[in-house]
């Protein structure tokens, strides 16, 4: 598996890729300033390299996760790999309210039976619109054509 392929695993079962602070690297500055004001937050701190970045301005959410912490302890990937899979930790995450959480654990499934490589792939498709351009969790229509997205709906922590 690439490097670049790695970053996007996120040790409790999401896909990076379709994160926005992580989608947001790629966003012309006039768009990552619509995004943070519309977040209400400042450019710094909000994007993100990916959950297995090295690159210190991982987004602090991620960068303090009690998961990512106890895969790094442990040695593993992601939390699938884990003996205790699923264990109290990852199933508060799942049931933490947050839309794009929800599927964790089945994802984790997913990727145990599939392999890295194969899930990646899979994911990456998923979070991509028809015309090719990649998409986040609460996109609802595509930036670059305007189809509208299948997925999770307007996020409900913007107010």
């Amino acid at each position: 598996m690439a490097e670049f392929e790695q970053v996007l695993l996120a040790v409790c079962g999401l896909f990076c890729g379709a994160c926005y602070h992580f989608r947001a690297l790629s966003y012309s500055p006039e768009r990552l300033s619509a995004l943070t004001t519309r977040r209400r937050r400042s450019p710094e701190g909000f994007l993100c390299h990916g959950c297995r970045s090295d690159v210190l301005s991982i987004h602090p959410g991620c960068a303090q996760c009690v998961l990512r912490a106890c895969a790094d302890s442990r040695g593993i990937l992601h939390c699938g790999l884990c003996p205790e899979f699923p264990c109290a930790r990852l199933e508060a995450f799942r049931d933490d309210g947050r839309l794009h959480h929800r599927d964790v654990v089945q994802q984790l499934e997913i990727l145990r039976q599939q392999g890295a490589e194969v899930w990646l792939a899979e994911q990456a498709q998923r979070w991509q619109c028809a015309c090719g351009e990649p998409f986040s969790w609460y996109d609802e229509n595509c930036y670059v054509c305007g189809a509208p997205l299948a997925s999770y709906g307007s996020d409900p922590t913007i107010r």
